[in-house]
């Protein structure tokens, strides 16, 4: 059985939010509540960002059930001001890297992950980012991501 990745439909848009919140909670991160309100901003988000381009997402189709993903990763190209390293302003984020347990250290994301850095780069990134989990630190770290010069800081707003 061959599992490999294909770009996303928007066919795809419910799978990906299920395996996103899959994500939220293999990571803890689901804060044991979910009124849909982030479901529904990602749904829109990803029909936007699909068809307009600006986003990309892969996937890996269950081998056993049409229309279930096992696998997926997203990217999404935004503009900023250019810099002497990225003079276009545009830069590549990745996110939401899930694998179904059951299907996990056969290959899926780092096949993905290369799909996203390709992508990236065909659409004119030329700095990609991503926040890693500690279990897909070492995948980013073998394809060659490391820290930035300076530290990431976050503010959230309440």
């Amino acid at each position: 059985m061959t599992l490999t990745p294909r770009p996303a439909t928007p066919e795809d848009i419910p799978e990906l939010i299920r395996l996103r919140a899959a994500m939220f909670a293999w990571l803890g991160d689901d804060h044991g509540s979910d009124d849909g309100a982030w479901r529904a901003t990602s749904e829109q988000a990803l029909r936007d960002g699909l068809a307009s381009g600006d986003m990309a997402a892969f996937v890996v189709d269950h081998p056993d059930q049409p229309g279930r993903l096992v696998a997926c990763g997203l990217a999404v190209i935004t503009h900023r001001l250019g810099s002497p390293r990225t003079p276009n302003g545009r830069f590549g984020h990745i996110q939401s890297m899930v694998t179904e347990p059951e299907f996990r250290r056969r290959g899926l994301a780092r096949a993905i992950l290369f799909e996203l850095v390709r992508w990236c780069g065909e659409n004119g990134a030329r700095s990609i980012d991503l926040h890693a989990s500690s279990m897909g630190e070492p995948l980013y770290r073998s394809m060659g991501f490391r820290e930035g010069q300076q530290p990431e800081l976050r503010f959230r707003l309440p």
